[in-house]
């Protein structure tokens, strides 16, 4: 495997722990104890708090023109429990997504008493049509909710991150052959993982809508 060059240098994280040092055995959080007694929560709370705030529309849209010119700035809440309890869901989700079962409403057809799960591209019946996905020639997977697509990453759904990244490619320049069939040893693995994406992207959905309106008790 060849590591991306720009992997963290183009890039900013922030990570929940600091790992800096070599110290076994020992968690040392990047949250300050300062923030958290400011927010009268604790520090693991805090980032639960973070990541639900982060996630809701209504704060995306109020602060959708300063998001793209500065760091995300983190309102104080009166109604901070609403949005760990959310967070926290929502951190869980996103964590451990692999794990999820599959959507559960899904109608899933096979043309074949032994069909392959291999993949080559995934695709739509037709451009308009999402409801629907072929995974291979032998696997069609339809009744997919229409909400599902509302969960975006990076400008696109994450169904359809799913169905562009696991994909055979080919390197025009190089003739080197990407082929994510060999990503795991478990036959199924692309298969069910798109099947737990879809259940992701609901329940993210769903948990998103859930958050309470922004009511702020003061910014710094």
């Amino acid at each position: 495997n060849i590591p991306n060059l720009h992997l963290q240098d183009s890039g900013q994280g922030f990570f929940e722990f600091n790992n800096s040092s070599d110290v076994l055995f020992e968690e040392r959080s990047n949250i300050s104890e300062t923030i958290a007694k400011k927010l009268n929560i604790n520090v693991k709370d805090v980032f639960y708090y973070v990541y639900g705030v982060l996630n809701s529309h209504e704060y995306k849209q109020k602060y959708s023109h300063d998001l793209k010119k500065e760091l995300p700035r983190i309102p104080i809440l009166k109604n901070k429990e609403q949005f760990i309890d959310v967070g926290k869901k929502l951190v869980d989700l996103h964590i451990n997504y692999e794990n999820v079962s599959p959507y559960n409403q899904l109608d899933i057809q096979y043309n074949s008493a032994n069909p392959s799960y291999k993949v080559t591209k995934m695709k739509f019946p037709k451009k308009d049509i999402k409801d629907k996905i072929i995974f291979n020639s032998n696997i069609t997977i339809s009744n997919i909710p229409e909400k599902a697509y509302e969960y975006i990453v990076n400008g696109r759904s994450a169904i359809e991150w799913i169905m562009d990244q696991y994909q055979v490619k080919t390197d025009k320049n190089s003739g080197i052959v990407d082929d994510p069939n060999h990503y795991s040893k478990d036959e199924k693995y692309i298969f069910n993982l798109l099947l737990s994406i879809i259940n992701v992207s609901v329940q993210t959905v769903e948990l998103v809508n859930s958050l309470p309106p922004l009511e702020i008790e003061s910014i710094d």
